[in-house]
């Protein structure tokens, strides 16, 4: 007599995995980097400064309206750097004094002293941003890039640079900048470690000789 199969004990076969049919989501596209400059819209930049740098050079004023500008910058650089020299150190001494008599000072005292090292750091800061704004408008010069608007690449007429010596823009592209991003916002080149234009800066080529005169 046959021995009936113990179907208890036949080990049952795993279930076959189903696929997922489902198609795979899109992966995002990476966000655009707009800091990132074709090498078209590079070499058109590029054009453009030497466009604007030759008439620069063929004016025969521009050497010496320069040699003045520079002058000033100076000027305004020697006049404004002991302010800030001295006003940093005497925010500090203050500071120091100030935490040292916290606890026996009025309250009304205490106010008074806060708000006025607020103020003074606030044009602190107003000093030393026009410092910066010197030190790059006297190494576009160094570098011949001078007088040229960094966001239209045009000339910024000589009178808008005699009154602020070291503006980067014309009074247009000003205007558009704070309209888009505030009174505030100032204006710097698409790359914050370098002065002047991001790319060229030691390309030679791109600069001006200012010992040669114009032909």
């Amino acid at each position: 007599m046959a021995t009936p199969k113990n179907t208890s004990s036949t080990a049952r076969k795993p279930a076959a995995s189903v696929r997922n049919t489902q198609p795979a989501a899109p992966k995002p596209a990476p966000a655009k980097d707009n800091s990132i400059v074709s090498a078209a819209e590079e070499k058109e930049r590029r054009r453009k400064i030497r466009e604007a740098q030759a008439i620069l050079k063929a004016d025969r004023t521009w050497k010496k309206f320069l040699a003045q500008q520079e002058d000033e910058l100076l000027r305004l650089r020697d006049e404004i750097l002991p302010t800030v020299t001295e006003t940093t150190r005497s925010t500090l001494r203050s500071g120091d004094s100030a935490a040292a008599s916290a606890n026996g000072q009025h309250t009304a005292d205490a106010g008074s002293e806060a708000e006025y090292r607020d103020l003074t750091l606030n044009l602190l800061a107003k000093d030393r941003e026009t410092l910066y704004e010197i030190d790059a408008a006297l190494e576009r010069i160094r570098l011949g890039t001078y007088g040229i608007c960094e966001m239209s690449l045009e000339l910024i007429p000589k009178g808008r640079l005699e009154v602020r010596p070291y503006c980067r823009l014309t009074v247009k592209c000003q205007e558009e900048y704070e309209k888009k991003h505030g009174t505030a916002a100032r204006f710097r080149p698409q790359d914050s470690r370098l002065v002047g234009y991001a790319g060229v800066q030691n390309d030679i080529e791109s600069t001006v000789s200012l010992d040669d005169d114009a032909e």
